[in-house]
């Protein structure tokens, strides 16, 4: 009986140190063959000059509804994941969810119209760091409410 716990006692230390650190880095493998770390635990994280604030009215003011998105009257969430670069600029930029009606495509370019960024930072080195923002539509809401950031 005591082995049973013992091997149960390890085996649920190993899943903690394996979860764990797979909660850390990603490794990337680049065309060239090379790896390439993306850090989603840093301590200082990737963020928008000014605050996500500042970010989220740049997608505000920049973000566009498709007429057919309206038409349809489209509600839902897109989360848009992206890597800031050690340069502060996004790359690897891909949707996580689709809701279709052109309003996909519009996410993208307006996360690819982003000023640069500041990188994150870990061991007190710039690192690519892994960012996932949420986009929430609803137009069926007055035009200057279609756009926000937080599920209501």
């Amino acid at each position: 009986m005591k082995g049973i716990l013992n091997q149960g006692f390890v085996l649920m230390i190993l899943l903690f140190v394996n979860t764990k650190s797979m909660a850390q880095d990603l490794k990337v493998k680049q065309e060239d063959g090379s790896t390439d770390d993306i850090f989603v635990s840093v301590e200082i994280a990737a963020d928008f000059p000014g605050s996500i604030y500042k970010f989220r009215d740049f997608v505000k003011d920049n973000f566009k509804i498709p007429n057919k998105a309206v038409r349809k009257k489209v509600k839902g969430e897109i989360p848009v994941q992206f890597i800031v670069e050690k340069d502060g600029s996004l790359s690897d930029i891909k949707l996580l969810n689709n809701l279709g009606f052109g309003l996909d495509e519009e996410a993208l370019r307006v996360i690819q119209l982003s000023p640069k960024w500041n990188s994150a930072s870990r061991n007190g080195k710039r690192v690519k760091g892994l960012v996932i923002f949420r986009i929430y539509i609803d137009t069926n809401e007055e035009k200057e409410k279609r756009i926000y950031f937080e599920k209501k």
